[in-house]
């Protein structure tokens, strides 16, 4: 999505975004301290039902299910070495959401990216420049995964948010 497009659409409409994925998740099963894009990815049936749901509530976005699926958080479950693959198919499955649900609008999919878990320098040991990489990386293997634009949600700080 360009930014003229964007322009238009909020020119044209109220634009509609998805709900409450994680505490709907947490009420479809998902225990607390999992990693919740491996559970999403080993459940794929409850989040492509979930957001099809929302798009035919009238949501124009709904947001990929990749909430804090960057090098830094999956490194605390070892599953750093599959970001690309998890990020790449968490995107496929909101696709699916959108082929699923049938409507005759355009449905665009958000690269959602949030928090790492780590604070930055001075008040933690992670360095702006380190995490404006771990970003890069989520965001280019979104795009691979064919997102239309990003969400950037429950940030620590207006640091993390401008990295």
């Amino acid at each position: 999505m360009t930014r003229e497009e964007w322009k238009t659409l909020i020119k044209r409409q109220i634009v509609l975004l998805d709900g409450a994925t994680g505490s709907n998740l947490m009420k479809a099963g998902m225990p607390m301290g999992v990693c919740p894009e491996q559970w999403i990815l080993e459940h794929p049936d409850i989040i492509i039902d979930l957001q099809e749901s929302y798009i035919k509530a009238g949501s124009d976005i709904i947001y990929a299910p990749t909430f804090t699926c960057n090098r830094i958080k999956l490194s605390e479950y070892g599953l750093e070495e599959s970001i690309a693959s998890m990020n790449r198919n968490l995107v496929k499955l909101s696709r699916q959401a959108v082929l699923n649900a049938c409507v005759d609008r355009k449905i665009y999919i958000a690269g959602d990216l949030t928090m790492t878990g780590r604070q930055l320098y001075p008040v933690g040991n992670l360095m702006f420049e380190e995490l404006v990489e771990v970003y890069k990386e989520q965001i280019q293997y979104m795009l691979e995964g064919g997102v239309d634009l990003f969400v950037i949600e429950t940030m620590m700080s207006l640091q993390e948010c401008r990295a």
